[in-house]
C-alpha cells in the first residue's frame, strides 16, 4: 500500500511539473521554439546517474557546467525549458524563468559572473551579467531573461527591447500556432510557422535525431548530383544542400552576418547546390600587416609585412551567376582564392587549388557530417578540445518524401570518457 501511495504521489507531482511548464513566457513574435524535456531526460537515463565518475568526468565542483549548481542557483527548474528565438536571430535562443530566492541567485552571479554584473543606466531595477562565452542574462527580483549565442555589439539591446516588451510576454502553451501535441522526445525544436520540426532523443553516449521539413518551393526527387571530396582526405567537416537557398535561411543570414552581403543577392543569383568541406590537413597562407616602428624623433612610421599563417584547407563550391561570384567574400576568417567555370563558383584556401569538380549521385538533398575526430589543429579550444577527446560525430541526412516535404534522420555519437 505504501508503494502505491509513493508510485502514485510521484506519477502526480511528474504530471503536475510537466503540465504547469507550459506556463512559461516567451514572446508572442517567436520564430522558433527548442524545449527540452528535464525530468524525461533524467528519468530515462537513471541508470547513468548511478554510474562510477571519474575525477576527469567530475571535474572541478565549481564548474558552471555542473548542473548540481544550478538546482542551487535560485531559480525555478521546470520539467522542461522553453526557448525561443525571434525572425532577426535565428541563432540566438532566450528563456525566461522565475527567481524563486533572489538572494540565492545573486550569490550564484557574484560566484560565477562577479566581475560582470551590473546595472542598466536607465532600468536600475534591472541587472546584467555575462557567462562567456555564449550566455547573458537579465533579470529582476522576480525573473531572468537567458540570452544563448554568439556575443554581438546589439546583445544587451535586444535583451533590454525583449524585456521592455514584457506586454508580449506569453505562456507557451497560448502561442497560437505552437503545437503542444504530446511527443516524448528529449529536445523538441519547431519552428511557429510549422516549416520544420526536429526531435531528439538522449541515451548512453548518443542522441538520435528524427524530424520532418517542409519546404515552400519544389524540388526534384529524381537526380541529385554532388561535389565528390578529394581522396584520402581526413575531412572535419562535410556539408552540401541542393536545395534553393531561400529555402536554407541559416545559410543566408550567417554569410549576412559575418560578411555584410545582403541576403537577397545570394538567393537571387544562386542556381541552388552549395557545399563545404573542411579537412584537418594545414596549408600555408601568406597575409599583409601593418606594423608600427619608430624614427629616431619617436614618430610613428608605418611599416607593412608578409606573414605566414598556418590555416586549414578548406573548399566551398556553389552554383550561380558572375553576379554570385563577384558577391561572395575572399575573406571569411581566412583568405580565400576564387575561381568562377560554367556557373560553378570555388572558394578554397589553398590558392594553387585545381578546380577540377566530380560530381556523384545522391539521395540526400541536405547532408551535414561533422567528425570532432578530425578537427583542425589549429582549431584549440576547452569545448572542441573536449569534443575530440569523446571522438563526437554529429551526422544529419535527408530524404525526399515528396517534392516539398524532406524527411530528417541523423545521430550524434559520442564516448563516456
Amino acid at each position: 500500500m505504501v508503494l502505491v501511495i509513493a508510485a502514485s504521489t510521484i506519477i502526480a507531482l511528474y504530471l503536475f511539473r510537466k503540465n504547469r511548464a507550459l506556463n512559461q513566457y516567451v514572446h508572442s513574435k517567436s520564430q522558433a521554439i527548442i524545449s527540452l524535456a528535464l525530468d524525461d531526460l533524467l528519468l530515462d537515463n537513471l541508470d547513468q546517474l548511478f554510474k562510477s565518475r571519474t575525477q576527469d568526468t567530475l571535474g572541478d565542483k565549481l564548474s558552471l557546467l555542473d548542473i548540481e549548481n544550478w538546482w542551487k542557483a535560485g531559480i525555478s527548474i521546470p520539467a522542461q525549458l522553453h526557448f525561443f528565438s525571434l525572425n532577426n536571430d535565428p541563432f540566438t535562443f532566450f528563456t525566461i524563468q522565475r527567481i524563486n530566492n533572489i538572494g540565492k541567485w545573486e550569490a550564484f552571479l557574484n560566484k560565477y559572473a562577479n566581475d560582470s554584473v551590473h546595472a542598466i543606466d536607465n532600468a536600475p531595477e534591472l541587472r546584467l551579467a555575462h557567462f562567456p562565452p555564449f550566455m547573458t542574462t537579465l533579470h529582476n527580483e522576480h525573473y531572468v531573461l537567458f540570452r544563448i549565442g554568439l556575443s554581438k555589439p546589439d546583445s544587451v539591446e535586444e535583451m533590454k527591447m525583449i524585456w521592455s516588451e514584457e506586454k508580449d510576454w506569453m505562456y507557451v502553451r497560448n502561442l497560437p500556432s505552437y503545437s503542444t501535441k504530446k511527443t516524448n522526445a528529449h529536445i523538441t525544436y519547431r519552428d511557429i510557422d510549422g516549416t520544420s520540426q526536429l526531435f531528439a532523443d538522449i541515451a548512453e553516449n548518443q542522441m538520435s535525431l528524427s524530424g520532418q521539413w517542409q519546404l515552400t518551393t519544389e524540388i526534384p526527387t529524381d537526380v541529385i548530383q554532388v561535389r565528390k571530396p578529394k581522396e584520402n582526405t581526413n575531412l572535419f567537416l562535410s556539408f552540401w544542400s541542393e536545395l534553393p537557398l531561400a529555402q536554407t535561411p541559416v545559410i543566408t543570414k550567417f554569410l549576412s552576418a559575418v560578411s555584410g552581403i545582403e541576403e537577397i543577392k545570394l538567393i537571387n543569383n544562386s542556381y541552388g547546390y552549395t557545399d563545404l568541406f573542411i579537412g584537418n590537413n594545414m596549408i600555408m597562407q601568406q597575409d599583409t600587416i601593418v606594423v608600427y616602428d619608430y624614427d629616431e624623433d619617436f614618430n610613428s612610421i608605418e611599416r607593412k609585412e608578409i606573414q605566414e599563417i598556418s590555416v586549414p584547407l578548406i573548399e566551398s563550391v556553389w552554383k550561380g551567376n558572375e553576379q554570385l561570384a563577384f558577391s561572395l567574400p575572399n575573406k571569411l576568417f581566412y583568405k580565400f582564392s576564387k575561381t568562377y567555370t560554367d556557373s560553378l563558383i570555388l572558394l578554397s584556401t589553398d590558392e594553387r587549388v585545381e578546380f577540377s569538380p566530380t560530381f556523384e549521385r545522391t539521395s540526400s538533398p541536405f547532408y551535414l557530417l561533422v567528425d570532432f575526430e578530425n578537427i583542425p589543429s589549429s582549431w584549440d579550444g576547452s569545448i572542441v578540445r573536449s569534443l575530440q577527446q569523446r571522438d563526437a560525430k554529429i551526422e544529419i541526412s535527408t530524404l525526399s518524401s515528396n517534392r516539398i516535404t524532406l524527411e530528417i534522420d541523423g545521430c550524434i555519437t559520442y564516448n563516456g570518457k
